[in-house]
């Protein structure tokens, strides 16, 4: 995953509030339990030493935007000096409601969160209509956009008659008009794989769900092969014909799209145990710091269990520097501990290094490591 959307965090050099609460709202106390919730982090803030233009901008964006939608999700919130630096919607809460008031932004429920949660588009295909669903990586309270596309259908066009001797009619045998229904189930799907691409780009998706009518999907992925949209695309159950239809391509695409990121995250940590047997990988926090502070690090691993997460020392002109030791840094007496997990995303991030959640079978891991940029000699 791409860390450059938490470059913007590192740009103040005060301190920076972070803040994680779970935003939930399935009742008509929701708003009366974040309030709450806040209450107490912003009192957690005062006695680590926020100032009050800080805790008064993050008092203000506390349940709005995107976490305003029903349901299940959090959010993630970073301030400093009186403005407000990010705004993140969670899909799932935070484990616990947390605040930081820290030289570093405290990024990891964000990062992990935004691995666990793909963009994608949702396709509804039959060979004359489809509706094309664009969905963002995290909560909304609705799709980022939706199409519906229209094709030619074969009304009132007689292309099941028969052609004359040795030709078969019915719908599954030879026909002249049989071609010309062919190439206009084509043209349809040309018109709905431009609306795909443009629904690609628009959330940067990071994979196409298809419903419906077989042989309109095959067409389909010809269409999209030849726009050259390089984004995986997978069959899922349901499609058009009615709202049980709909209901069982959206629970289809849900589940689908659990197993693609779990599939993604095992790739990757299939990768890395490959590459620890050929010094191209290290594990654990003590081995990886060196490697973030060279920037030698391609892929950050780290998992989300942060129970015994220890302090390390970075440096506030080098944020690449990261270390257990403060007289590893440029200038010892100006370096600051945090945590480990803090400082070592902020070295990844600005050292353009991906990032990817480490789990243990299939449950939040405590453990780290790194895919290294080239063979470690040490």
């Amino acid at each position: 995953m791409d860390l450059g959307f938490l470059r913007p965090l590192y740009e103040s050099g005060a301190p920076v509030a972070s803040v994680h609460l779970d935003t939930s709202r399935g009742n008509r106390d929701a708003d009366k339990e974040i309030e709450l919730r806040w209450r107490h982090l912003r009192e957690e803030l005062t006695t680590l030493g926020t100032d009050e233009a800080t805790l008064n901008v993050l008092e203000e964006a506390v349940g709005g935007g995107d976490s305003q939608a029903f349901g299940t999700h959090g959010q993630s919130l970073f301030a400093s000096e009186g403005r407000l630096l990010s705004s993140h919607t969670l899909t799932e809460p935070p484990r616990q409601d947390r605040a930081t008031w820290s030289p570093v932004p405290d990024v990891l429920p964000v990062a992990v969160d935004r691995g666990r949660h793909q963009p994608f588009v949702l396709v509804a295909l039959d060979r004359v209509n489809a509706h094309v669903t664009a969905y963002p990586a995290y909560p909304n309270r609705g799709p980022a956009s939706e199409r519906d596309v229209t094709g030619d259908s074969l009304h009132g066009i007689d292309v099941m008659s028969r052609g004359g001797p040795g030709n078969l009619g019915g719908y599954n045998g030879r026909f002249p008009g049989k071609s010309v229904a062919q190439d206009m189930w084509r043209d349809n799907t040309a018109k709905v794989a431009q609306h795909v691409r443009d629904a690609v780009a628009e959330v940067d998706a990071a994979v196409i769900f298809v419903g419906g009518d077989q042989e309109a999907i095959s067409y389909l992925r010809d269409n999209l092969c030849e726009r050259r949209v390089d984004v995986p695309i997978l069959l899922v159950a349901g499609g058009r014909g009615g709202p049980d239809a709909e209901e069982r391509l959206h629970e289809a695409a849900a589940e689908a799209l659990r197993e693609f990121v779990v599939q993604g995250q095992e790739h990757v940590a299939a990768e890395y145990h490959r590459k620890l047997a050929h010094d191209q990988a290290v594990s654990g926090t003590e081995p990886t710091l060196p490697m973030l502070s060279e920037a030698r690090v391609r892929t950050l691993l780290l998992g989300a269990a942060r129970d015994r997460e220890p302090q390390l020392w970075g440096s506030p002109t080098e944020p690449i520097l990261v270390s257990s030791h403060r007289g590893d840094m440029d200038d010892p007496e100006s370096a600051f501990r945090a945590p480990a997990s803090a400082l070592m995303l902020r070295s990844a991030v600005m050292s353009d290094s991906g990032f990817t959640e480490l789990r243990e079978n299939g449950e939040p891991s405590g453990d780290s490591g790194a895919i290294l940029r080239y063979a470690s000699h040490t």
